[in-house]
């Protein structure tokens, strides 16, 4: 089954980088009509989060320490283009978690996916590390996905670029 979410995990990552793509990076920070969850922040927000599936994996963290405010969780996207990194770099840095999670993902006993997840405040909402892989591997990246197509039709681009 696993092959399956690799599957959805690495079209994600193709559908991300084709709404992207024609996008300039003063463009990735730009809020049109109050729509707060700009590609920029949304790109390091799912690079971040790839990460941390790593770590959840047992790998090392290699997300840059300096982008962990400008994508975090809960945190408040800003219009502000010199808080991003490059779309190029957050493409090239998202692309990177992504394999790493595909190869952990695929190298895993599956045993290790019936395991209770590790953290318990996010054990509350995944109670095994194979809800928390599953769910950020595809529901989670699909939801932003969504907000980025949103976003392409209130910055009166088509909400694909493909």
């Amino acid at each position: 089954m696993r092959e399956h979410l690799l599957f959805t995990y690495k079209f994600n990552l193709g559908h991300l980088e084709s709404l992207v793509k024609d996008l300039t990076d003063e463009q990735m920070v730009q809020q049109p009509h109050g729509v707060v969850n700009h590609p920029a922040w949304t790109l390091c927000h799912l690079a971040s989060a790839s990460n941390h599936t790593g770590v959840a994996l047992g790998l090392e963290s290699t997300f840059p320490a300096e982008w962990e405010e400008a994508g975090k969780t809960g945190g408040e996207p800003s219009g502000d283009a010199s808080k991003y990194p490059s779309k190029d770099a957050l493409l090239a840095e998202l692309k990177k978690q992504h394999e790493r999670v595909t190869e952990a993902v695929a190298a895993a006993d599956p045993a290790e996916f019936a395991k209770e997840h590790p953290d318990e405040g996010t054990r509350k909402y995944f109670p095994t590390l194979g809800d928390f892989v599953d769910y950020l591997l595809s529901a989670h990246e699909a939801n932003h996905i969504g907000q980025i197509a949103a976003w392409r039709r209130a910055m009166g681009l088509k909400s694909d670029a493909g």
